[in-house]
């Protein structure tokens, strides 16, 4: 959700350096090949003259003044105000799309109010399938009950397999999910930039709300996502051929890591009959 503020700074400022986490910065390369990437705990003293904070933590915040940058730049959240040089008001409410916080960022550097992302710089690799990505790290109140009736479904219609990707931690999830459904396959072992290149020859990605579908949705593939506890309103993925699956119930979103009422019921509303036709819809409106 970062990707379009990025590419408003790298117009502004093609030669600066994005300081990310080891966990993520692989995919710095897949869209801006060109940009230096910093996974240092710590920048080199006066190494670099400003920093606009993308992440809300304190930590990253502290980080930054050690690193002696001397103007930074970010939202006044977590307690972090001591440590920035601009301290912007955090968003009130999630009732607009998240990447709009980070484009706001951007605009105080002045950035650009358009910019497009780019095309990424990895090449398709594997044979055509159906991706699903059927874990979230934050909770099981996001966690849909029933891939493996949907892949069953979508791989008998569009006569493709499976593929389950996810983290190694999900791994033993995802195959038993994966024993459910003939002829599928699990993928835990991929980097970021590899992950990218199997995406670009999956016809098809279904998923929660996770980063397996944000990144999915921005390499153009359609891509159809089941919301829980979360909303579409903030964090649906961006991309042309998109789609969201979720709840009318009331207490939907609320946000929560586990349903405080045992089985989510706004993920039970969901059935496979209704993801399976939006995905279908989805499909034939890409024209694939």
């Amino acid at each position: 959700m970062s990707l379009p503020a990025i590419s408003k700074l790298a117009d502004k400022y093609p030669g600066m350096t994005l300081w990310s986490h080891s966990r993520v910065s692989e995919l710095v390369p897949v869209f801006f090949p060109s940009l230096k990437v910093c996974t240092a705990k710590m920048t080199r003293r006066n190494e670099f003259s400003q920093l606009l904070l993308m992440t809300d933590s304190f930590r990253s915040a502290l980080q930054g003044y050690l690193s002696g940058i001397t103007e930074r730049v970010g939202y006044r959240t977590d307690m972090r105000n001591m440590f920035l040089t601009k301290g912007l008001i955090p968003p009130s409410d999630r009732c607009h799309h998240h990447s709009a916080d980070y484009e706001n960022l951007a605009m105080e550097l002045g950035a650009s109010s358009e910019a497009v992302i780019p095309a990424p710089s990895v090449e398709p690799e594997g044979e055509p399938h159906l991706a699903f990505f059927a874990g979230a790290k934050f909770g099981s109140a996001k966690r849909w009950f029933h891939f493996p009736e949907l892949a069953r479904e979508l791989s008998g219609y569009f006569d493709l397999p499976a593929v389950f990707y996810g983290s190694r931690e999900e791994k033993t999830f995802l195959h038993e999910l994966s024993s459910a459904v003939p002829d599928s396959i699990v993928r835990t072992d991929l980097t970021i930039s590899a992950l990218a290149s199997h995406l670009l020859s999956a016809v098809l990605a279904v998923g929660n709300d996770s980063g397996g579908v944000h990144l999915s949705a921005v390499l153009d593939i359609p891509t159809v996502t089941v919301f829980g506890s979360t909303s579409p309103l903030w964090t649906a993925p961006l991309g042309r051929l998109t789609a969201t699956v979720y709840s009318e119930r009331v207490c939907s979103p609320c946000f929560k890591r586990q349903c405080p009422y045992g089985i989510p019921e706004c993920l039970n509303d969901i059935t496979v009959e209704e993801v399976f036709a939006v995905c279908r819809r989805l499909i034939e409106s890409a024209g694939v």
